[in-house]
């Protein structure tokens, strides 16, 4: 049996009542930093606990510059999980990595200057050479590889983190393209952060739900549309679903 956290975002609300034959109980997580709402899935012997990283107090969807990372992965680490995996939504600059692909994250690139640590009255500095577990990650790959014609880079993705809740320019996207990214999202820099100061292995599953700003190869003035995007990420549940259960079951 496997005990798993899932922090998850934008389309994936629905993945931890979905699944045939599971079970779930709903409860609340105290943090230093406010409750979190927690939903925790029994399917298959494993313990699978899934966090709404966008909840709010009054029912809204908290954007993403209002997340309490500090809160959400204490309440996933609390768990005590043998891995955390976030599932992110990306807008892709990466021709091998188009929209309706599961992929994988191998390396962050944040130049945004946000901090997020829990360690903020005595210094603590963590090493984030390889922030991704390289050896689940790599389990997810083969498994969502086998099910798309995604080229290799999809499943070693170098994401930006951008600071939204707007969508990025095409000049922001240009900017992240040339100095190594290949994916972009609002999240990921302080859920990684925070991340990297607790012990679980960490991986991330990347949801292409749309071209980045500029990087549309049939148009590259191609409008980002929100509703879209939730949609298209919607659509990819089964596909994550999957990924998180070869994960498990090496546990």
């Amino acid at each position: 049996m496997a005990r798993l956290a899932i922090l998850c975002g934008t389309g994936m609300t629905e993945l931890a009542t979905s699944t045939d034959g599971a079970t779930t109980e709903e409860f609340r997580s105290e943090t230093p930093w406010g409750e979190v709402p927690c939903t925790l899935v029994h399917s298959g012997g494993h313990e699978i606990l899934f966090i709404y990283r966008h909840h709010s107090s009054d029912g809204n969807v908290n954007p993403p510059h209002s997340i309490e990372h500090r809160a959400n992965v204490h309440a996933a680490t609390s768990f005590n999980p043998a891995v955390v995996i976030s599932v992110w939504c990306v807008g892709s600059m990466d021709t091998d990595f188009p929209p309706g692909v599961v992929g994988v994250a191998d390396d962050l690139l944040d130049i945004s200057g946000t901090i997020w640590t829990y360690h903020d009255h005595s210094a603590v500095h963590v090493n984030r050479t390889e922030m991704f577990d390289r050896e689940l990650s790599a389990i997810a790959a083969e498994v969502l590889q086998s099910q798309s014609e995604a080229g290799p880079n999809a499943f070693k993705q170098v994401v930006a983190q951008a600071s939204g809740p707007q969508f990025e320019s095409r000049a922001d996207v240009e900017a992240y393209h040339r100095l190594g990214a290949t994916s972009v999202n609002m999240t990921i820099g302080g859920e990684s952060r925070c991340m990297s100061e607790r012990d679980p292995l960490h991986v991330g599953l990347l949801l292409s739900s749309n071209w980045a700003a500029g990087k549309d190869p049939t148009d590259n003035l191609a409008p980002v549309d929100h509703h879209s995007v939730e949609d298209l990420a919607a659509s990819m549940r089964a596909r994550v679903w999957d990924a998180i259960l070869a994960i498990a079951i090496t546990q």
